[in-house]
């Protein structure tokens, strides 16, 4: 923060200096365009950054690169500002996402196990707002990314007996399976850090879940913000009419 904080001073007196000269004299500025390469930044801090900057920037996060469309003499500046962000201590950083899945039900049920120690507090909180008379994890996930990447992977959780599923399929049509196990797709598009290191961005985060018994994937979709370490309930979805699925996130910063 305190970087970009100075970078964002420097750059806004460098603009100062240059307003300050005859203008009358010079041509009107001319739009131009570049790419960048970055080798360490977060490109979308860059991005914020040549926002900032009266710039307009397109992110690409896979390649690292940014787009920078801006006048003269303001490219100038971004690119000034650029290479003193894009420097070694600003390279991405590792981060293990945990995903837990929690199921509240009405019923007595067996499904999935019994919720661990570490969702204790959460479960509890749950409960506060959500009294079912049950909680049950049926899947944790474990991800790790890095800063700035696109980052997915597929789980397959709990076995969902006959007896487990939800009230309201129907007997008739195709038989209901014996067991079958709940599948989750989770993705996200970027994990971004906050320059203080605090807190995690998961931009456009998704998780697609196929439920034993349900048709339709039962879907979640969000950008969300973590506190490094902290346990956060980032969403429910209904899965009958006496049972409900959390998900849990956790982010951890790994040096």
């Amino acid at each position: 923060m305190k970087r970009i904080a100075a970078v964002l001073m420097l750059t806004a007196l460098s603009l100062a200096a240059q307003d300050n000269q005859n203008t009358q004299s010079k041509p009107p500025d001319v739009t131009v365009k570049k790419l960048f390469v970055l080798k360490y930044a977060d490109p979308g801090q860059v991005v914020n950054l040549v926002r900032a900057l009266s710039g307009q920037a397109e992110e690409n996060s896979q390649m690292r690169a940014i787009a920078v469309t801006a006048d003269r003499a303001a490219m100038a500046v971004i690119e000034d500002a650029i290479k003193q962000l894009d420097v070694p201590s600003a390279a991405p950083k590792n981060i293990e996402l945990t995903v837990n899945l929690v199921v509240g039900t009405d019923a007595e049920s067996s499904l999935g196990n019994s919720v661990p120690k570490e969702l204790e507090s959460v479960v509890a909180q749950l409960k506060g707002a959500f009294p079912f008379k049950n909680y049950r994890q049926v899947d944790q996930i474990e991800l790790r990314t890095r800063t700035g990447e696109r980052a997915d992977t597929r789980s397959e959780g709990a076995v969902v007996t006959k007896d487990s599923l939800p009230e309201y399929v129907p007997e008739s049509g195709p038989a209901r399976p014996q067991a079958t196990t709940i599948t989750t797709y989770f993705v996200i598009r970027a994990a971004r850090l906050t320059p203080d290191g605090s807190t995690v961005r998961l931009d456009d985060m998704r998780a697609s879940i196929s439920w034993p018994g349900i048709a339709n994937n039962l879907s979640l979709s969000a950008s969300v913000d973590l506190k490094e370490g902290q346990k956060v309930v980032v969403g429910r979805i209904g899965v009958a009419h006496d049972q409900a699925l959390f998900v849990v996130l956790t982010a951890h910063v790994v040096q």
